[in-house]
């Protein structure tokens, strides 16, 4: 269970004071100053528009890209758009196929799907020759095609490739390989995603500055930006927030279908909008069908066509949500069913036929609910393919080079991976992955939440609000900024949404009161009474309805006042040591309950105080000092089958005989280690 510490950022009164004066309210210039930006000209770059796109002609192998593509325009050769089955690779192909098209090209597109593999494959470049094709360009994939592209001049095909992901230690041979992220490309902007590259691609065939292409393609840009999860950071910030201006009014009939089916319609466009609202119902298309369907939404001119096609796509995220759940399910059964696995540092989980499309959403819904590395993997006749995740701490490709002989083939980065493994050999890797993260994995803290100022409620004024959204767009590199309130009272707690899933709370300090939203807590789970003195993390922004526009706020994370970090630091060790870590023996000494602590646990267990997803007023209560022992005994009481979790809560288990608490497993090993001094 994950319990960060909550970190709240420092600013210098200097710098406040500073922005003060440029005429930055009072939340805009906390925020601005805790994050950096000290001087009016700093805060200037980042809130106001403009900005200039760089040269597209600066990437490497651009000039041969544009000469061969324009080669191919003008001899009339079928051109191929190889892209991939993402937001950013559906979206990197309509921009550049619109573009060809609009000068007169021979171009047809071609998207992987998940069952044949990401990216270039010798088979689908034989099928292409075969058809008749010349040039190949690839969007969004291709660094890493060295056996595919070496094997293109045979089949009488010229190659141009396209792409934003680190390049290995050898470039692929082609005809030109425009990417920000080679060693020797000397841009001046190196995050763009897939659709950025490929908008850049069209400027260079245009001739002319990428800003005045943004009004034809912005749209896709900000799609793949925003889905991809790059930095909003320099020219992203201009290519995203012009492109979400104009998606708030799209003159495309599949992006206005695809608002309407989202339910978007009419309201502001940022990029919440396109990661929890678009992104899921394009993606759905190459995760359980086909992305071909997500190209036809994006490239559709009907709009009663558009209509239907949406409305599949709405269908297929459906789909993609209820497996998506049944494998998520299945994953935690099977991991719950085996306490070994409970203490792995890597988690190692799989079945038959788990859908391809959705194991690596699994992966990273396990990674959070059990803080630690995941890798689902899916069988099918003894071969397995897999999806891994992990967090910021842990190096996962690292860890997967080291078990290569155990598996048939891996790819990624330090964050997630893919890997391909025979049945048989998969204990073997279980016990091998496991045993690199005991010795090369090394034990951190908690997470952190970042906090960017500390507020009161009388400051979350509409017009402090409305001024703090000129920081977006909001997303990696420059998050929505997160609010510390302090020493405020839950004055009020009810159902929200459909079937009462979610909690909408009501704060209060003094005589001021805000209304925030909790998603995925249902009221009856929600572990802060009426009247508990709380301190919570708000994300704020402006909601407009039937009474015009308010202050709204996202209950990002709560916790009993004046807590302190001393348990989320109690817990991380703690689950440490589940995951197999040897402690020094004063710790395990500190995380070993003695009886009274676990039999105080156990009668507010039986009073129904202690919420399985929220410990936290627990520890408040067994003290913040003795959370370690707190979750031991809990564990203990586990083992021992003396309590289970029904309906959100730990609740006694009816036992017909005592028993020696001792006993239990954890406090057996606690004990062991402690002794070790």
């Amino acid at each position: 269970m994950n319990y960060p510490a909550w970190q709240i950022k420092t600013a210098e009164p200097a710098g406040e004071q500073n922005l003060a004066a440029a005429g930055c309210g009072v939340l805009l210039r906390r925020v601005l100053a805790a994050r950096g930006y000290t001087d009016a000209d700093a805060a200037r770059g980042l809130l106001e528009p403009g900005g200039e796109l760089s040269d597209p002609f600066l990437l490497r192998d651009m000039d041969k890209a544009v000469a061969r593509i324009q080669q191919a325009i003008e001899a009339e050769e079928p051109i191929v758009i190889y892209g991939d089955y993402d937001v950013d690779g559906v979206s990197a192909t309509a921009i550049l196929y619109e573009c060809l098209s609009s000068q007169g090209a021979h171009v047809r597109c071609k998207l992987p799907t998940r069952g044949n593999g990401y990216g270039l494959t010798r088979s689908a470049l034989e099928g292409l020759a075969q058809k008749g094709f010349t040039l190949v360009v690839t969007v969004d994939n291709g660094i890493s095609a060295i056996e595919e592209a070496a094997c293109t001049k045979e089949l009488g095909l010229d190659l141009v490739i396209t792409d934003h992901h680190l390049p290995g230690d050898t470039l692929p041979e082609a005809v030109a390989v425009v990417d920000p992220k080679r060693a020797d490309d000397t841009s001046p902007f190196k995050d763009l995603c897939g659709a950025g590259v490929a908008f850049k691609l069209c400027a260079a065939l245009e001739g002319c500055d990428p800003a005045e292409l943004l009004e034809m393609y912005g749209e896709f840009v900000a799609l793949g930006t925003v889905a991809d999860v790059m930095p909003l950071v320099g020219e992203n910030r201009i290519l995203v927030r012009e492109g979400l201006t104009l998606l708030q009014d799209t003159m495309r009939p599949g992006l206005q279908a695809l608002l309407d089916s989202a339910g978007y319609a009419g309201k502001p466009v940022t990029t919440d909008t396109v990661s929890y609202g678009l992104a899921p119902r394009l993606n759905a298309a190459g995760r359980m069908d086909n992305a071909a369907v997500a190209l036809k939404l994006l490239l559709c001119s009907d709009e009663e066509q558009a209509t239907g096609i949406a409305a599949r796509l709405a269908e297929i995220n459906t789909e993609r949500q209820q497996t998506e759940l049944e494998v998520f399910t299945a994953a935690c059964r099977t991991l719950e069913a085996d306490p070994a696995r409970q203490r792995d540092r890597v988690l190692v989980v799989s079945g038959e036929d788990w859908h391809a499309g959705v194991i690596g959403i699994v992966a990273a819904r396990l990674m959070e609910k059990y803080s630690r590395p995941v890798i689902v993997i899916s069988m099918h006749e003894g071969e397995g393919r897999g999806s891994g995740r992990a967090p910021d701490s842990f190096d996962l490709h690292g860890a997967l080079a080291a078990c290569a002989e155990y598996l048939t083939r891996f790819g990624g980065h330090a964050a997630a991976a893919g890997i391909e493994v025979e049945e048989e050999k998969l204990p073997a890797f279980r016990q091998a992955i496991n045993a690199w993260a005991v010795h090369h994995a090394a034990c951190t803290g908690p997470a952190a939440l970042q906090l960017d100022a500390a507020v009161e409620l009388q400051e979350l004024t509409l017009e402090n609000v409305q001024e703090l959204g000129r920081m977006a767009p909001f997303g990696r590199e420059n998050p929505t900024p997160v609010l510390l309130v302090q020493n405020a009272i839950v004055d009020g707690v009810w159902a929200m949404g459909a079937e009462g899933r979610h909690t909408r709370v009501r704060l209060r300090q003094g005589n001021q009161t805000l209304f925030a939203s909790l998603f995925g807590t249902a009221p009856q789970n929600f572990a802060y009474p009426v009247g508990a003195a709380v301190e919570a993390a708000l994300e704020v922004s402006i909601f407009t309805g039937r009474n015009g526009p308010m202050v709204s706020a996202h209950l990002k994370a709560i916790r009993p006042a004046n807590l302190t970090n001393t348990p989320s630091e109690q817990a991380a060790w703690f689950e440490a040591f589940c995951t197999g870590v040897v402690l020094e023996p004063a710790r395990a000494e500190a995380l070993l309950p003695d009886r009274a602590d676990t039999v105080m646990l156990y009668k507010r267990i039986r009073g129904g105080q202690v919420f399985a997803s929220d410990l936290q007023p627990t520890f408040a209560s067994q003290g913040a000092e003795n959370t370690g022992k707190t979750l031991a005994s809990l564990t203990a009481l586990q083992e021992l089958g003396l309590i289970e979790e029904q309906d959100g809560r730990w609740l006694p288990v009816p036992v017909s005989q005592k028993q020696d608490l001792a006993a239990a497993p954890v406090l057996r090993r606690l004990a062991e280690q402690a002794a070790q001094r």
